[in-house]
């Protein structure tokens, strides 16, 4: 089938399948009235553009959610309408109950399921900077999704978090014309294999935790910080979090994103009854990595701890 000719409901059934270029031809016959519907809303040329490009990175995420592909246009508008919404109630903090279309509300299931889905976006993204894919993975894939969390797990300022995000959506949105073919070793497979490394790891470390744990995936000089300490180094890291363990504190991997040179989880933990305030319900791990171990690694705890 020829995407040229195809109908709307067709492009949205290829698309919502897996089909790069239908969703491409898709979202070019939806551009110029989504472009009048953000104009609409927002009455600034500079924020609709910005919105539709957000719209497009939700499509590239999101689209097998899609119930009904003939529905594609109304869903795609639903999508823009939310991302102006969202914009306007930063700007004039309109009531929170006013912006979530049903169809359109996130849900962690159908977030890990869309990027595994779409290795070709893996490979866009891997070709981001890695400030623009840190902050465009934490946006779209994790809990942290405000830009003051941006700000704060990211350590720049609000600006630079949407200057990042506005240069990431306009490279993705242009890879999107352009798809990219898979590899030897696929996203699919490279976060499975992450997944258990990490898994594995500490379901070792809850059983013994030893600093002879922490070799495989850290460096050496591996760096830590958080927003209540800095530890250089695996032993002084390693002493750390085995303190933690050692208590009883227990961690669980709730989601796993990997690229080829970062890993982000994040964990909820598991408090002893004998400390229960130690660690906060759940903390999101941002490791940089070197030769597939962890050099850099930056924690952020989203309620500010």
């Amino acid at each position: 089938m020829r995407v040229e000719t195809a109908t709307e409901a067709e492009l949205g059934a290829l698309a919502r399948a897996g089909d790069v270029e239908a969703l491409a031809a898709l979202l070019e016959r939806c551009r110029p009235s989504l472009y009048a519907m953000a104009i609409g809303l927002l009455g600034n040329r500079a924020d609709a553009h910005d919105a539709v490009q957000d719209t497009y990175l939700t499509a590239l995420v999101r689209f097998e959610a899609l119930r009904e592909p003939a529905a594609a246009r109304a869903w795609l508008h639903a999508v823009l309408r939310n991302e102006c919404l969202m914009r306007l109630r930063r700007q004039r903090e309109l009531p929170i109950a006013s912006v979530e279309p049903a169809d359109v509300a996130p849900d962690p299931a159908e977030t890990l399921d869309a990027h595994i889905m779409r290795e070709w976006l893996w490979h866009a993204l891997d070709a981001l900077p890695l400030d623009e894919r840190v902050t465009v993975m934490l946006r779209y894939y994790t809990r942290c999704v405000s830009y003051d969390a941006l700000a704060r797990v990211t350590g720049v300022p609000v600006g630079t978090v949407r200057s990042r995000l506005h240069r990431a959506r306009a490279r993705l949105a242009d890879a999107l014309m352009r798809p990219i073919s898979g590899s030897a070793l696929s996203h699919t497979d490279l976060e499975v294999e992450q997944r258990e490394q990490w898994e594995d790891f500490y379901r070792v470390l809850h059983e013994r935790p030893v600093p002879r744990t922490y070799r495989e995936l850290f460096a050496p000089g591996v760096d830590v910080r958080d927003r209540n300490g800095h530890w250089v180094g695996l032993k002084p890291w390693s002493a750390e979090e085995r303190e933690a363990i050692a208590l009883g504190v227990r961690a669980t991997i709730i989601d796993l994103l990997a690229a080829r040179d970062l890993v982000v989880i994040e964990i909820d933990f598991t408090n002893p009854p004998t400390a229960p305030g130690h660690c906060p319900p759940y903390a999101t791990f941002i490791h940089r990595l070197h030769r597939n171990r962890s050099h850099h690694l930056r924690i952020h705890y989203p309620d500010g701890r």
